[in-house]
Parts: C-alpha cells; sequence; structure tokens
C-alpha cells in the first residue's frame, strides 16, 4: 500500500512537472476579454450574472475589475452579477488586470423587463414613465398635437447618419411637448451607452429639441439634454422647415423656440455636453429656472442665448465653463419690428470659468454680453473666473449696437482667483486671470455703481461651501458634481443684492399645459444658492 502511494505521487509530480515545462517560455499574457451576453434586459430588482473568456485560456494572471457606467441603474458585483436598480441603461464594463482588456455588456432596465420601445416619425401622445425609448429616425409632434413625457424616461437618441449627406436626427416641436421628470428621476434626452464618454462632450451626436414657428408650447420640468449641437445639412428636417440656412453647415443647439407667440418655461433641468448654445430662444414668453448648464459650446456658445421675439425671465441658474458666454442678449432678427424688443431680466444667476474657451483669435463676451437693442435687466449676478466682466458695446452710445437705453447693468458681483492661463493669445492680451478681464478700462466692459469687484486677483472670494475658487483651471469644463456653490455664512456675496424689481412673470406667470408658473422673486444675495 505504501509504494502504490508512492508510485501515485511520483506520477502527480511528473505530471505537475511536464504541464509546468509546456507553459515553460511561452507568452501568457492576456490577450484578449470577452463577455456574455452583449446586452441585457431586466426590470428593476432583477438580476444576472454575465459569462467571462479570457484569451488565452492559460493566461497567467485572470484577475479582472467590474464597473457599472451608472449604478443608480444597475450595479456590478466582483464576480459579474448584475442587478438592476431603476429603469435607464447603463454599461457593464469588464476589464483585465493584465493588459487592460476591456469588454462591455449594455443594460436597458424597463418596468416589465421588455426591450425598449422605438421610435421614428411623428410622435404624439404619453410616453410613460420610467420607460426607455429608442429614437431610431428623424422625429416631430405635429402641429396641434402634443407629447407627454413621464418622469424617468430616457430617450436614447440614435447617433447614426440617417442619409446620404450623414444627417444627425432633430427632435423637431411643431405642436407642443412637456416633461416632466422628478429630482429623483428626470427625463433624459441622450445617446447609445457606449457613447457617453468624455472625448465626446464636443461630438455633435445629436441635433436637440427644435420648437418651430407652430410651437405653442412647451415645458421642461426636470430634464437632462446631452450631446446636443449636430451640423445641419441641406437635407436636415430643421433646413426644410427653414429653421437654418438652406445650404445647412449650422451647429444646432440643445433646446430652441422661433414662435414669438409661444410659451417656454425650461426648470431645474441640466444641459450639458453640448457643441453649440444650450438655450437659443427666436421667439416666445419664457422662464428659465433653477437649471444647471456645464460642458457649453465646442468653439463658440453660450448657456442662454436669447433673440428679438423673446420675453424671458431668467433666474438661479447655474452655469459652469459656457464656451464664450453665460448669457447672450440681443435683439437681432427684428426683422424691422415683425418680432418685437427682447427683453430679459437675468438675475441671480452664477457664471463660473465663461469664456476661456472660446477662440482666443475671436473673443467675445466671458460672462455676460449685451448688444443691439436689446432690453435687459441684469442684476445680482455672482460672476467668478469669467475671462471678463459683463460687456456691452457701445452702450450709451449707439442704441443699434448697444442695449436699449433704458436698460440696466448693475448690482453685479465679480470675483477673480489667481488661476492664469497659458494660451499664448491670452498672454498676448494681458488677460491672464478673471481679475484682468474685470478691470473698469477694458473694452465695452459695463460697470454698475453698486456692482463688487475686488482690487487684485485672489480679492472678494466669495467663499463657496466647496469649489476650488484660487486654483480651478481657467479652461476647464469637466464639472465635478461634489462641488457645492453655495455660499459660507461669512461669505461677502450674501449681502449688496438688489430686490426693488418685479420680474416679468412673477405675478401673472407662464401657463402652460394648464400649469402656471411663476418666475421666483430676486434674493437679497449675489449668485443662484445663498446659505445652505
Amino acid at each position: 500500500m505504501k509504494k502504490q502511494i508512492n508510485f501515485l505521487s511520483a506520477i502527480f509530480a511528473a505530471t505537475i512537472l511536464f504541464a509546468g515545462c509546456s507553459d515553460e517560455g511561452k507568452d501568457l499574457s492576456v490577450k484578449g476579454v470577452d463577455v456574455a451576453p452583449k446586452s441585457l434586459s431586466l426590470k428593476p430588482g432583477g438580476e444576472q450574472r454575465l459569462t467571462l473568456t479570457i484569451f488565452p485560456d492559460n493566461a497567467a494572471n485572470k484577475s479582472v475589475e467590474w464597473e457599472s457606467s451608472d449604478e443608480s441603474v444597475a450595479t456590478v458585483d466582483e464576480s459579474g452579477k448584475v442587478v438592476a436598480v431603476n429603469p435607464g441603461s447603463a454599461a457593464i464594463t469588464v476589464t483585465t488586470v493584465d493588459g487592460g482588456e476591456k469588454a462591455t455588456c449594455s443594460v436597458t432596465v424597463t418596468l416589465d423587463g421588455s426591450l425598449a420601445v422605438s421610435v421614428s416619425g411623428e410622435v404624439y401622445g404619453t410616453w410613460e414613465k420610467y420607460s426607455v425609448v429608442n429614437v431610431d429616425g428623424q422625429i416631430s409632434v405635429p402641429a396641434g398635437k402634443s407629447l407627454t413625457i413621464e418622469e424617468g424616461v430616457e430617450v436614447i437618441v440614435s447617433t447614426a447618419g440617417q442619409d446620404a449627406n450623414n444627417t444627425k436626427i432633430e427632435f423637431i416641436v411643431n405642436g407642443s411637448l412637456y416633461c416632466y421628470g422628478t429630482e429623483e428621476a428626470p427625463v433624459t434626452f441622450t445617446v447609445p451607452v457606449a457613447e457617453r464618454t468624455d472625448g465626446n462632450a464636443f461630438a455633435r451626436l445629436w441635433g436637440g429639441i427644435i420648437g418651430s414657428a407652430t410651437c405653442g408650447e412647451m415645458a421642461l420640468e426636470y430634464v437632462v439634454v446631452e450631446y446636443t449641437g449636430a451640423v445641419t445639412t441641406k437635407t436636415s428636417p430643421s433646413v426644410a422647415a427653414t429653421l437654418f440656412k438652406p445650404a445647412g453647415g449650422e451647429g444646432m443647439v440643445a433646446f430652441n423656440t422661433n414662435n414669438p407667440a409661444g410659451k417656454y418655461v425650461v426648470v431645474n433641468s441640466t444641459f450639458r455636453n453640448t457643441g453649440e448654445d444650450a438655450i437659443y430662444v427666436q421667439g416666445g414668453s419664457c422662464i428659465f429656472a433653477g437649471n444647471l448648464f456645464y460642458a457649453v459650446g465646442e468653439a463658440g456658445g453660450e448657456a442662454i442665448n436669447v433673440k428679438a421675439g423673446c420675453k424671458v425671465d431668467a433666474a438661479f441658474n447655474m452655469m459652469y465653463s459656457p464656451n464664450t458666454n453665460g448669457f447672450k442678449l440681443s435683439n437681432s432678427g427684428a426683422d424691422g419690428g415683425a418680432r418685437f424688443q427682447a427683453q430679459i431680466n437675468a438675475y441671480n444667476n452664477t457664471v463660473v470659468n465663461s469664456g476661456w474657451r472660446r477662440d482666443p483669435n475671436k473673443p467675445k463676451g466671458g460672462s455676460i454680453w449685451a448688444e443691439a437693442g436689446c432690453l435687459v435687466y441684469v442684476y445680482n449676478n455672482l460672476i467668478v473666473n469669467c475671462m471678463f466682466a459683463a460687456k456691452a458695446p457701445m452702450f450709451g452710445q449707439d442704441a443699434t449696437d448697444g442695449p436699449d437705453l433704458n436698460s440696466r447693468i448693475d448690482y453685479n458681483f465679480y470675483a477673480s482667483g489667481t488661476a492664469q492661463s497659458a494660451v499664448p493669445q491670452h498672454v498676448a492680451n494681458g488677460t491672464l486671470t478673471a481679475y484682468d478681464g474685470f478691470k473698469p478700462d477694458v473694452s465695452d466692459v459695463v460697470y454698475g455703481t453698486h456692482d463688487v469687484r475686488g482690487t487684485a486677483a485672489g480679492d472678494r472670494n466669495p467663499m463657496f461651501e466647496n469649489f476650488p475658487f484660487e486654483t480651478n483651471p481657467l479652461l476647464s469644463h469637466a464639472f465635478n458634481a461634489s462641488w457645492d456653490f453655495s455660499l459660507k455664512p461669512d461669505s461677502p456675496a450674501l449681502a449688496g443684492a438688489y430686490t426693488g424689481f418685479t420680474p416679468y412673470f412673477a405675478a401673472t406667470g407662464i401657463t402652460v399645459n394648464g400649469k402656471t408658473y411663476k418666475s421666483p422673486a430676486p434674493a437679497a444675495y449675489f449668485g443662484t444658492f445663498g446659505t445652505k
């Protein structure tokens, strides 16, 4: 019996030795990884374990790391088990420790676990809450019809070109659009999961929401709109509708209006990763309040751009790194009086890092820009680390090129950290810090009697709860969700603002789809948030 054991042990040892020798000298590094299935459709609470294959099979280090692109939609553990959390879509990515090879599974979570619905052409009626809607072709709401999108709906727009001109998808609203998200479950207009990357921030993947001249109403409550700004072609639906130039070549915006008789409300929403402007209105009575804007504009672009035919209250918006301005306010497009004078109250907004990403050979604005006969009241805004203070060319000298002579730009707070730009043209222009662009002798800068501004870079720190005021890179468009722009109790921006004016729609409001929205009253502090 003992011999038998020894004999078997010898055989076992020889087998191990032979196996070891068989791999000796071979490259056992990881060459690839695969995951199955490539896509999943689950309902909240559902789970499924993904199957992992590593190449070669005898790789020396098979360790991997799992990651979900959105853990509010689906989570994944170290064994590859996916658990659905809330309706939406997410990418589950596995990465090998050796070599960094990657594979991805797309997860769609719907209430009933079914596949997401696909739409194209005319759309109206209701997209029910927590559904996933894939937009596979050009879509429009017909005149006289309305589309209601309920909370938690995720609208995923295909980025594929729709014809030989590579025309991107647009959402044209000829009737009315009502989007009713919530803080916990916003309505989201986005692109496929794999394309929601930092590298695509300004990739202009689809066209945005375009209200035509017959669009009577739009309301966006708790809505996210991202990856817009596609360039029109001669076959774009918006070009065919004469909303853009016939030859194409114009970048589309995230949200657009064209009806001076229309009523439009956008509140508590987020616009990000846009190739052009976020909100660009060419008509209508509008309230834009409580919104977040960041990574707005590739080579140009504003968070909010207002033209003739509009009456607007824009308040308590947070704007981080718009390419050119937080606000561009103009009466252009008046067409000899066919469209009424642009009238805007812009108050209690916070604008940070605006203007620095604009082509330095084509500087224009940097925080707030007012021109061409518009009537503006710009109060209580907190302008931080922007390239320039508010500008109004020819203000008080020429009411055609400059704003209406009755306009007022006053009671604004300007703060510059010590961070500097290294862009050669900025260095040559002497605009290294925001303070350099806040000086009264800068061309077209407008200062009011009651403005607050420092005497040097680093002065007048507004004392945010959590934001690197001194060191945040001026040209960065990357927004950190952990930043808190509330003011500390001893902030100098808590006093000195102006409350002695009444916004256009504070009393009467704007009624959209039977709901009346009223503009918020001005606050006695500068900026959007006040103290916590």
